[in-house]
């Protein structure tokens, strides 16, 4: 398996930016859940979806037990995201454009 961003680049990048500790994660097109992990390291809560059951399901798979409770795993596209009533502080949002 080839580790994209060895040197933590990308996640040195998010936190320079925002705050996750204690914040609302939702990371759209969670893929394998590189980002969903970290977000999880350091959020209340993170909302992952991506379309492709696989990598949701790579992605819940990967992601250690004891971050297991604050992350929520869906599979869907982001027009058909439903969390009714569900705020979020922030959007994460890597690759899937």
């Amino acid at each position: 398996m080839r580790r994209l961003d060895p040197d933590g680049a990308e996640l040195r990048a998010i936190t320079d930016l925002v705050q996750l500790t204690g914040k609302r994660v939702i990371d759209v097109g969670c893929g394998s859940g590189r980002l969903t992990r970290m977000a999880a390291e350091h959020a209340d809560s993170v909302y992952a979806f991506d379309p492709k059951e696989e990598s949701v399901k790579d992605a819940r798979e990967s992601l250690p037990a004891g971050l297991r409770g604050r992350v929520s795993f869906r599979v869907h596209g982001a027009e058909q995201l439903d969390v009714a009533r569900r705020r979020f502080d922030i959007a994460l949002c890597g690759w899937s454009l």
